[in-house]
């Protein structure tokens, strides 16, 4: 698979995410959102770019950009992959709000990008694709 294939890939699944509320996403599409921004070799900017030119919603482009903040905050993501994220995030970054207050359990990254909600107990779907063994297996395939 191409770096532009998997980037397209990626840029239609995170388009399926983005249309209603992350706490609500389809498990399966979500990891193969994470998979991908984890472990493909996809550009993560021409992925955003790509989700961007279909002249998104407001709270389309802040949902994906809370995404993308949300994947690097995983350990399973690599430096290099976290930097790239970062680069690609100065495309939707000002959605951004820096100053929020929030009081109780609340997730404070949503809120920064302007969601009542984040992926809440959506994240329960990711954990099996974060160990260490499934994360050599996918490097592995990778180098192969």
């Amino acid at each position: 698979m191409t770096k532009r294939h998997s980037a397209t890939v990626l840029s239609t699944e995170l388009e399926r995410l983005a249309k209603q509320p992350l706490d609500q996403a389809d498990d399966a599409v979500l990891v193969r959102v994470a998979r991908a921004f984890w472990y493909s070799t996809a550009n993560l900017e021409t992925a955003l770019n790509s989700f961007l030119r279909k002249h998104r919603s407001d709270v389309e482009v802040r949902r994906a950009g809370y995404l993308f903040e949300r994947l690097t905050q995983f350990t399973c993501a690599t430096d290099s992959r976290v930097s790239e994220a970062n680069r690609a995030l100065n495309l939707v970054v000002f959605h951004k709000q820096n100053d929020v207050v929030a009081k109780g359990r609340v997730d404070r990254l949503a809120l920064s990008w302007g969601l009542e909600k984040g992926l809440g107990l959506k994240v329960q779907a990711l954990m099996p694709y974060q160990t260490r063994h499934f994360e050599a297996t996918q490097r592995q395939m990778h180098l192969a």
